[in-house]
């Protein structure tokens, strides 16, 4: 396939793709400079012969490769992150498309309660059991007996109910 006939979609141009495009644009004006951009864009500044001038495989823009063996497919680190994190981006899709339903983890106790909904629960008596006891201890009878006391004497919010005190010198 021809390089030229590459289409490519454009991003920000990396280190590389700036630095080929400044020896074009060196010392021209701005409106000298679009012309010569405009050209270098569709690949007609430099000499289509020359091996090392290559289309960034990211950016997209032209850029000379001056890798000892000719071998980079990018212009700069930045284009390099952004080629390896669509491939990963790529990978986990096709992840996704070939093992829709991922393997279930092993199931723990803690995983039978329903902690998210406005009232708490446990969808099994087992784990409760077996896991609640490291946070509620189990009370005994003698036990509830004293707190039923202790709900007569301060009531349902544990708060001592107010003795209203009438004065005796009062009623005569």
């Amino acid at each position: 396939m021809n390089k030229t006939a590459k289409t490519a979609e454009y991003r920000e141009p990396g280190e590389g793709a700036i630095k080929f495009a400044r020896q074009y644009v060196e010392g021209l004006t701005r409106e000298e400079a679009l012309p010569v951009i405009k050209r270098l864009l569709k690949g007609e500044m430099h000499d289509p012969t020359d091996k090392r001038v290559k289309r960034c495989d990211y950016c997209g823009y032209w850029w000379y490769d001056d890798s000892l063996r000719n071998n980079k497919k990018t212009c700069s680190d930045e284009c390099k992150r952004g080629i390896k994190t669509m491939q990963r981006k790529e990978q986990r899709a096709n992840k996704a498309l070939l093992n829709p339903i991922p393997k279930r983890k092993k199931h723990r106790l803690i995983d039978d309660y329903i902690w998210w909904l406005e009232y708490p629960f446990w969808v099994n008596e087992y784990p409760m059991i077996k896991i609640g006891w490291k946070y509620e201890k189990p009370s005994g009878f003698a036990v509830m007996d004293f707190i039923e006391a202790k709900n007569g004497i301060y009531g349902e919010g544990n708060r001592r109910k107010t003795k209203k005190y009438v004065d005796k010198r009062d009623q005569f």
